[in-house]
């Protein structure tokens, strides 16, 4: 039955390794298509001898992604972060450009379905112009980490559809897909954290004004201290080449005042 092969694929799954039958029926429930009670993931668990040491297993070392572009929407990191909403949690798929740190799109639901994933990605397509128009460019290449809503037959197919390249972190290595992980940490501890939201409208709207003000307004130091969207679009080597000259102006004009200072010294001393 299908409910069996999701129970064990989920059960097998690296990701979660360390969850227990209960855990993992909450994570199903939550995060999945798979609805399915405890004792139902315990009975197959059993079955398959997937109950005994539910610890994470060192796997064969696994090859860095390389991960090196040179412009804008050629690779796109993306995860799935969940917040607090009251007593319950909304679901938060959101899509950041590695070259550029710009979030090009991102979907805030009640659920963790492959639907809410479908809609993050085609905001961003839509946003970036890269589907639905003639012409169009190479898309990018889908990096995340092997979470059931990435990993799933589903959201494979989805990426199959559209041309898409998926490429996966490490197992248990979240550098590798460090600049959205940071992303969402800069979302929730240095913005939602100092703002009331008592709805999910609410924190919609925050989030959609915190995605403008870091696009636009946050010089982020890894891109030297320009905005995303100038990185983005290529403002951002005139912004630097303008920046750097006007700190070589502001050296020599420092070296001729401190030379003027020394050569009135020496004149006062002659005198």
């Amino acid at each position: 039955p299908k409910e069996k092969e999701d129970i064990i694929k989920l059960a097998k799954d690296d990701k979660y390794m360390d969850l227990s039958h209960r855990q993992l029926s909450v994570v199903a429930s939550e995060f999945t298509e798979v609805e399915a009670s405890a004792s139902s993931f315990y009975r197959v668990m059993k079955q398959e001898q997937l109950m005994e040491d539910r610890q994470r297993k060192p796997k064969t070392p696994q090859v860095k992604p390389e991960i090196k572009p040179d412009g804008p929407n050629q690779v796109w990191s993306w995860d799935l972060t969940y917040i607090a909403l009251g007593p319950a949690f909304v679901y938060m798929f959101a899509i950041i450009d590695v070259y550029s740190r710009k979030i090009v799109g991102w979907h805030l639901g009640f659920n963790a379905r492959i639907e809410s994933m479908k809609k993050a990605w085609d905001n961003a397509l839509v946003n970036e112009n890269l589907i639905g128009v003639s012409g169009a460019p190479k898309l990018p290449i889908a990096l995340s980490d092997h979470g059931v809503q990435m990993a799933q037959k589903t959201a494979k197919q989805f990426f199959k559809d559209l041309g898409i390249k998926q490429l996966f972190a490490r197992y248990q290595t979240p550098q590798d897909n460090a600049w959205i992980e940071s992303w969402f940490r800069i979302l929730k501890y240095d913005w939602l954290r100092y703002k009331d939201y008592i709805s999910f409208d609410q924190i919609k709207a925050i989030i959609r004004r915190f995605v403008v003000v870091y696009n636009t307004q946050r010089y982020h130091g890894a891109i030297g201290y320009v905005t995303p969207e100038q990185k983005h679009t290529g403002q951002a080597e005139s912004i630097l080449n303008k920046r750097s000259e006007r700190k070589r102006l502001a050296r020599l004009h420092r070296l001729n005042v401190n030379r003027q200072f020394v050569n009135q010294i020496e004149w006062k001393k002659a005198a």
